[in-house]
């Protein structure tokens, strides 16, 4: 707070000792702050929660389609009974859309084989010979020919995307990736985009790969048959909403920005993924609707994330350099209240504590008696917000459950405590960020 001059010595003596103990005491929260934070907490209704929650999983709310629209009326209605004027910012994206049919012919091969496909697999019917190319790097088709050919290579560390263009780049006309033991091949992207050097990609089992490599190693040369039939890039609109909380004392110019994606996956009700957060994000934009702030808080909705973080790098891009160097923190809220999830886990692009994860592991402190760890993770829509350098951070239960992105993901597997949980801790961090009162920050 800016102070006038006074004429008097002696006032202006007072003015400036009273200044000087101010900045020493900057931080400390009285007897007022205390309150109004307990009083903020009790505010929290597990009750709107999942009231907002039933309403968000009546049906899948895929990208594009009508009823991600009726997600974000629904939201906007929500937002408006509380008071607040909503912004909505409209976009269009390519969506990808799923092959209607994938199939695996190996002449000869006496084993069952069931593919997967991947999201972002492109459209395809060939034939060639099978052959292995260890782990897809560039160096192991130094050693195997593969032009004209299908590539067989084993999952290990790099990127499934990276795999399939390294393949395209050494000439393959399609490739077969089978997976560590531990894991499942359904329900896997090649990324975020979709690629126009893509060729047709599979994903086989562990034990479906590793017989197939013994049988090409062991035998005359070995023909394979790959075929995907009505994958596509398609047109599409979404919108993202966007909820400003204005400063109710004189502000300081930042901005807090928390936010979730609202729409869900093909066949999900979207349960965890991620009505859990949006609910969350509806659920504290009407706390904090009558808190006392210094900062501009705003509360962001977003659409397309599953197609590849659309509706968040949207919203990034039409932010100004004035508003990205006044945003101080993005909290953002994906897959929040899984009771067979793992624990929660505070993730960051690179790992390293900003002023979101240092905010989250004290509140978490002070709520649960432990701070928490920050985790790497570049999958949600914090990622446009560090990349614009804005510090960002993604709050999730890792490792998520093993029914993600399935119709399995339902309200009934939610876990109140954990909603609870993340409400409270995101809450307290954005209380302590932005409350004014009479305190100083």
């Amino acid at each position: 707070m800016t102070r006038k001059k006074v004429l008097f010595p002696f006032l202006l003596l007072i003015s400036i000792l009273m200044t000087a103990c101010s900045a020493s005491l900057s931080g400390v929260k009285g007897p007022e702050f205390d309150k109004a934070q307990t009083e903020f907490i009790q505010e929290l209704s597990v009750e709107n929660i999942f009231s907002s929650l039933s309403e968000l999983t009546k049906k899948p709310r895929v990208a594009g389609t009508s009823s991600e629209m009726q997600a974000a009326a629904f939201l906007t209605a929500q937002l408006k009974s509380e008071g607040y004027e909503v912004e909505v910012q409209p976009f269009d994206f390519e969506r990808y859309v799923i092959p209607e049919s994938h199939g695996l012919v190996v002449e000869g091969f006496p084993g069952p084989l069931s593919p997967a496909p991947f999201q972002y697999s492109v459209d395809g019917n060939v034939d060639g010979q099978l052959i292995d190319a260890g782990y897809g790097l560039k160096k192991d088709y130094k050693k195997n020919d593969v032009k004209g050919k299908i590539a067989l290579v084993a999952v290990d560390k790099t990127a499934f995307y990276e795999l399939v263009l390294f393949a395209s780049e050494a000439g393959a006309k399609a490739i077969l990736l089978y997976f560590p033991d531990e894991l499942e091949i359904d329900n896997w992207t090649l990324g975020r985009e979709h690629f126009k050097d893509f060729i047709p990609a599979l994903a086989l089992t562990y034990d479906e790969g590793t017989k197939l490599v013994e049988f090409v190693k062991n035998g005359p040369p070995v023909s394979a048959a790959v075929k995907i039939k009505g994958a596509r890039i398609d047109k599409a609109a979404s919108q993202n909403l966007i909820a400003t909380k204005h400063p109710t004392s004189e502000a300081d110019d930042d901005i807090i920005l928390i936010g979730a994606h609202y729409d869900s996956v093909a066949k999900a009700p979207g349960a965890s993924d991620n009505a859990s957060g949006t609910a969350v994000v509806l659920e504290l934009a009407r706390m904090f609707k009558t808190v006392p702030t210094n900062k501009e808080i705003r509360f962001l909705f977003f659409g397309a994330e599953e197609e590849g973080l659309h509706g968040s790098e949207k919203y990034v891009s039409t932010l100004t350099k004035d508003e990205i160097k006044r945003s101080a923190a993005m909290f953002n809220l994906d897959m929040v209240g899984s009771a067979d999830a793992g624990d929660l886990a505070i993730q960051t692009i690179d790992g390293s504590d900003n002023v979101v994860t240092k905010a989250a592991s004290k509140a978490n402190e002070a709520l649960n008696g432990d701070p928490i760890e920050t985790d790497f993770g570049d999958r949600s829509d914090h990622t446009p917000f560090h990349n614009a350098g804005i510090d960002a951070a993604l709050f999730i239960y890792d490792p998520v459950e093993e029914w993600y992105h399935t119709p399995e993901d339902t309200i009934e597997k939610l876990s109140k405590a954990r909603l609870v949980n993340v409400a409270k801790i995101v809450g307290t961090s954005i209380f302590e960020l932005t409350f004014s009162g009479s305190t100083k920050e």
